[in-house]
């Protein structure tokens, strides 16, 4: 099957079928055609060692995730979590020390290029709570860390995988808009590539329970939690 085919086999699945030229583009919005279960979402993939693994991580973002009706009545246009779990402080800040962890085995598949050294230091976490500022919006004020997170966010760009991984990436992306969320979700595609286990587990944990992040220091990461009412 070409990309194409699996592009028309996926858009098929969804009563959204497109005969005339359709890209990886076309399949945005894909996972929320499942929602709020998932019910049927095993029909997109082939039968490949890494299908049940990909099925288990949507799985657990249909069920983060919940309903996708608002309290207005309308419908979210990406997965929200919207009663997330109560996370402690503690816990958090050793799913996010993991995280780093994970950043740094993703630093790694730069080729070299030194991307890593941002991260070498020993990384503080700072557990906060409540809505997170935003970051600069001139990159000239972001620092090396955030940086270096961001570009980290970026390392799968490069990766040779096969069609339907290819054809997925704009679908996943769009889950969330979350570059990480997607890699997490994506990383059975990847391992074989990378040779990395699942360097993004914890950053999934984080995410389900409602947590942001934010950087505006060189050697510290905050972590928002959700405010509990």
């Amino acid at each position: 099957m070409n990309q194409e085919s699996f592009i028309h086999h996926c858009l098929q699945l969804t009563g959204n079928e497109q005969t005339e030229d359709p890209t990886p583009d076309s399949l945005i919005g894909l996972f929320q055609c499942f929602r709020p279960d998932g019910k049927d979402v095993e029909g997109i993939f082939p039968d490949t060692v890494e299908k049940q693994d990909l099925l288990d991580r949507l799985e657990e973002l249909f069920i983060a995730a919940g309903n996708d009706r608002r309290p207005d009545g309308g419908r979210d246009a990406y997965f929200v979590v919207r009663q997330p779990a109560v996370l402690t402080p503690e816990r958090a800040e050793t799913l996010g020390l993991s995280w780093v962890d994970g950043l740094r085995l993703l630093a790694e598949l730069d080729g070299g290029l030194g991307l890593a050294q941002p991260l070498e230091a020993n990384l503080r976490i700072r557990v906060l709570e409540g809505i997170p500022p935003k970051h600069p919006k001139d990159k000239s004020e972001h620092s090396n860390l955030l940086r270096c997170v961001q570009k980290c966010a970026e390392m799968t760009d490069r990766l040779a995988v096969g069609i339907e991984a290819a054809a997925l990436r704009p679908a996943y992306y769009f889950i969330a808009c979350d570059p990480f969320l997607r890699d997490y979700l994506m990383w059975p595609f990847f391992r074989p590539t990378t040779g990395r286990t699942d360097p993004l587990h914890s950053y999934f944990q984080l995410w389900k329970h409602g947590v942001k992040y934010r950087i505006f220091e060189e050697s510290q990461i905050d972590l928002y939690l959700p405010r509990q009412l």
